[in-house]
């Protein structure tokens, strides 16, 4: 066997192997010996048919057979004897040559990047700490209170803020969809639950009026065969409701489960609430961010492979029933910079996981189920899935990893803290 290796532009390389199609003589005999033991043709009996008659039928079937092993073989040795780390199997192609008694072929790959971590102590993080007030807590009472609202009839014509009751059933051109009709469907006004126009069209209407609207479905609305589409609702007032807020007194707190009545003691459940929350809230926008911030300070070379293996995960994650049709070109103008930056961040983590050697324990498991099944109450349900399925257990201690090389950098990093309302931590997810 001969080879050469060749760079290429960025991480590719073409490896050009040459062995002798003598090497292939044994391995070709020893397919058709093994062949002939069962074979059973017309006129001879079962595993005695001559030789000669195997070869005349099959000895291209082996030869072809035995030519695919000699390339994988001659490329992996190559590979070994080069040290390279392919990123995915080669792209093969065998060359033209006069040559009868030798085989030229080529494989092209795309390599593994040397990956190295330096200066983790210049990355600069800001860590949110949750610093609770009492008019968060009040905000918090007063959110529940809505929550708990009551709902009168009024005789009245609705206004923003009002529950209506109502019959509605919605036309495309003259012709029915999916899903375009409705009894006593109550809607909340102001809510902002159904697609623009259809709320606010409620407005000024008592029980018993009739209402047509005329509105279009949003560009990005979940069903894509109605985005974008004008549609026509005929409408039926039935009820209008208006809301009253419960009084926040002893009663109240009772009935939220708080044996005392003490708004004080409300005060400090909605507290602990806030500050089981937070750890979460917190490890997940740190975690994002450390990666982010990696991934800015160390250069390193992408694997193309790997990018577009990548933008085809995000827009599954993005369009999981393939509704909304795209072409490769436009899905990696719109997916690419974020599919760099996640492979980016994977080998990186990667890497400092791999230097570091950090060992999963069984509490870290223990720890990290309770954080999944966390106001779950099926802790034993969620740990029997990842502890039984082969690839979920996989995948958990994957992240559990990562989580331990996101630690490893915001240990070595700079890190400032910045205190946070509940309300701000919520809008850092």
């Amino acid at each position: 066997m001969t080879s050469k290796v060749k760079n290429l532009k960025g991480l590719e390389k073409e490896l050009s192997i040459s062995f002798s199609l003598k090497d292939m003589e044994p391995t070709i005999e020893s397919k058709l010996k093994e062949l002939s033991k069962n074979l059973d043709l017309k006129g001879f009996r079962k595993g005695k048919v001559p030789m000669n008659v195997v070869k005349s039928k099959y000895y291209q079937q082996c030869y072809n057979e035995s030519l695919s092993e000699h390339i994988e073989q001659n490329y992996i040795q190559v590979i070994i004897d080069e040290k390279l780390n392919p990123v995915a199997p080669p792209k093969i192609s065998i060359d033209e040559n006069k040559n009868k008694e030798k085989l030229f072929f080529k494989a092209l790959i795309e390599v593994m990047p040397e990956v190295k971590i330096v200066n983790i102590e210049k990355i600069k993080l800001e860590k949110p700490k949750l610093k609770v007030k009492n008019i968060d807590l009040e905000k918090a009472v007063e959110k529940i209170a809505d929550q708990y609202k009551e709902w009168n009839l009024v005789e009245r014509k609705s206004k923003n803020g009002d529950r209506v009751k109502a019959d509605f059933s919605g036309t495309i051109n003259g012709e029915e969809f999916d899903n375009n009709k409705a009894e006593d469907f109550l809607i909340e006004i102001g809510s902002k639950q159904l697609i623009p126009g259809f709320e606010e069209g409620l407005i000024g209407l008592k029980a018993g009026e009739e209402k047509k609207l005329d509105i279009t479905f949003p560009k990005d609305y979940q069903d894509s065969k109605l985005a974008s589409k004008p549609v026509n609702f005929d409408i039926v007032v039935k009820e209008v409701l208006e809301p009253k807020v419960s009084e926040i007194n002893e009663e109240f707190v009772k009935k939220l489960g708080i044996e005392d009545g003490k708004i004080e003691t409300l005060h400090s459940k909605i507290k602990e609430g806030m500050e089981k929350d937070a750890i979460t809230l917190i490890d997940s926008y740190m975690k994002k961010n450390v990666i982010k911030e990696l991934s800015k300070s160390q250069k390193l070379e992408v694997p193309k492979t790997l990018v577009s293996e990548e933008i085809s995960r995000i827009d599954k994650e993005n369009n999981p029933n393939g509704d909304i049709k795209i072409s490769e070109k436009d899905m990696e103008k719109l997916y690419m910079k974020e599919a760099t930056e996640r492979v980016k961040a994977g080998l990186l983590l990667r890497e400092i996981i791999n230097n570091e050697k950090f060992e999963i324990t069984q509490k870290n498991i223990s720890d990290w189920i309770d954080t999944v099944s966390r106001g779950n109450n099926n802790r034993s349900e969620i740990e029997n899935y990842y502890m039984n399925n082969e690839d979920a257990k996989k995948n958990m201690e994957s992240v559990i990893l990562e989580n331990f090389a996101v630690k490893w950098v915001i240990e070595k990093a700079e890190v400032s803290e910045k205190n946070y309302s509940f309300d701000k931590l919520m809008e850092l997810r």
